[in-house]
């Protein structure tokens, strides 16, 4: 049944000042990169509006509440039909997917960075325009900021990392992956989450009462990019965030030069226009590009920054797979110690292994993550177990796989989304040789009953990457290595979109060190104001 947008919390109406006024920067999307960017340009003292298509979420709206209220994608099937059943989010709503996500907060690894080394050459270069050591202090500042908990072990990160908090408790079912991990000559870790394991940060230490997954943290424990970055500035009208403001296009005075973000409120169908002398978008990888693809004027007759049709190209959605095992153990197996009413549900993984992220015997020398994922785990016995990890290898970009507009329109008049995907037979292989290692890791674990189950990635994802490429070739990226569109002086690509090649790891923590990167290098250009023609 259709939520009624009659009581849900858009927050307040922009007013006849605010349509006057022109921002110094405009940021679409209040996500995991629109929350950094914003807080951290208005921290500088510059004056930031922010526009969300989604809803404040209050207490009582859940993540089917939010799946109702926003738009789906069109989709290609494998027999070819068009359907529109695709999810173009991770969520929509204020502070994005971080609300609802489970918190893990891995970085990606040497290898992602330059994927050719292994790989070799693809349709596009695979290599990421930044260095590992260049987003090391982004790294750093977000985690801190989040209070990441985690502990020692990775044998893929550089020795001597540590977290800011400690490792939060192991859950019984990830005693027994990681010693069947063990078993194995494996070296499994705590996986990072940015859920607080200690009181930190003004939040408190998480009491494991509810799913992590899909589900909001009511105590705050669970560090959502909206709460910890952006709350506190829009609470004290540092920044103007207005939200049910879907971005119809970006408005533009010349080819190099944008003026504007024209919306359209979801529940009023009024239009607005927000103008600014710099535009930043950060919609995610699905989204963004479709902004850009919107924005076709006679300046740029294909869509902003798409002079060599990549735009929305190269969309990334990782290949992943389950797998879950049941276990029967010989001992009652104790609750944790101060888990909540509701038997210690709680975060959703507390071991990873990352031993098969490259192995000689994997397709193409890289497998990917595996990792403890007790989402939507049931509580058993004490004697019992279900154990569930998640699979999760990267799709190498391909030109086929691609976000493109609809010929059908929506309420508003505008061109709805479409979504072009399909893994190659190497991602396809490179899912099954890891879902294999997973399954060994779990018979070590005791685990018998196995069965996988699908993602069904290629409708939609929350791990979206690639549209919008980030490079220093104009033939073979959107974007250069600051994120800047190659042909527009004043509009930024800040999310995930960003990402030339998608790594194998949960791509929120990468996503928020860029988008923080980012922001500091349009603080050191000064936004190239010196370029800017009229403004006003």
């Amino acid at each position: 049944m259709q939520t009624d947008l009659g009581l849900v919390d858009y927050g307040p109406t922009p007013t006849d000042e605010d349509m006057a006024r022109i921002a110094d920067v405009c940021v679409v999307g209040s996500g995991a990169s629109g929350s950094i960017v914003a807080a951290t340009l208005a921290e500088a003292g510059l004056d930031v509006v922010v526009l969300e298509q989604g809803p404040f979420v209050s207490p009582d709206m859940s993540y089917d509440d939010l799946e109702d209220l926003s738009e789906r994608a069109w989709v290609r099937k494998a027999d070819g039909v068009w359907a529109k059943i695709g999810y173009p989010w991770s969520s929509c709503n204020v502070g994005g997917g971080t609300v609802f996500y489970g918190g893990i907060s891995f970085r990606h690894r040497y290898p992602d960075f330059n994927a050719e080394e292994l790989l070799g050459g693809g349709e596009w270069p695979l290599e990421w325009p930044w260095k590992p050591h260049e987003l090391e202090p982004f790294y750093n500042s977000v985690e801190r900021r989040l209070g990441v908990s985690g502990g020692p072990g990775d044998p893929t990160l550089p020795p001597g990392h540590s977290y800011p908090l400690p490792p939060l408790a192991q859950t019984p079912s990830g005693r027994a992956i990681a010693d069947g991990a063990r078993s194995l000559g494996l070296h499994p870790f705590p996986t990072p989450m940015a859920i607080n394991s200690l009181p930190y940060g003004g939040r408190p230490a998480c009491s494991r009462d509810n799913d992590c997954v899909a589900a909001r943290c009511e105590k705050g424990a669970k560090g959502d990019s909206f709460s910890v970055f952006l709350k506190s500035l829009v609470e004290r009208g540092t920044v103007r965030l207005f939200a049910g403001m879907k971005a119809a296009r970006i408005t533009a005075a010349s080819a190099s030069q944008a003026t504007g973000v024209e919306c359209v409120q979801v529940n009023t169908g009024k239009r607005f226009l927000f103008r600014a002398k710099q535009i930043v978008v950060a919609c995610n990888a699905i989204q963004s590009a479709a902004l850009l693809l919107r924005s076709a004027d006679t300046h740029s007759p294909h869509g902003l920054g798409n002079q060599f049709g990549l735009v929305g190209r190269g969309l990334c959605m990782k290949a992943n797979e389950y797998v879950v095992a049941y276990r029967r153990s010989d001992r009652i197996e104790l609750p944790l110690a101060g888990v909540g009413p509701n038997g210690g549900v709680g975060p959703c993984s507390t071991v990873a292994i990352a031993d098969y992220y490259t192995a000689d015997d994997a397709p193409g020398g890289i497998g990917g993550m595996i990792f403890e994922s007790a989402e939507d785990a049931h509580p058993l016995r004490g004697d019992e177990q279900t154990l569930r990890i998640d699979c999760i290898a990267p799709d190498e970009p391909r030109k086929s796989n691609r976000v493109l507009l609809a010929k059908k329109h929506d309420r508003f008049g505008l061109p709805e989304v479409a979504l072009e995907y399909a893994p190659s037979a190497r991602d396809q292989a490179r899912r099954e040789y890891l879902l294999q290692r997973g399954e060994d890791i779990l018979r070590a674990a005791g685990g018998k009953y196995l069965r996988r189950e699908r993602s069904l990635g290629e409708l939609g994802s929350t791990h979206l990457h690639g549209t919008c490429r980030s490079g220093i070739d104009e033939a073979t990226s959107v974007t250069d290595p600051d994120g800047r569109l190659h042909t527009v002086d004043n509009v930024s690509v800040v999310d995930g979109a960003l990402m030339p090649y998608p790594g194998a790891v949960n791509p929120t923590l990468t996503i928020q060190a860029l988008a923080l990167r980012q922001a500091h290098r349009l603080l050191e250009r000064g936004f190239s104001m010196s370029r800017m023609v009229g403004s006003a």
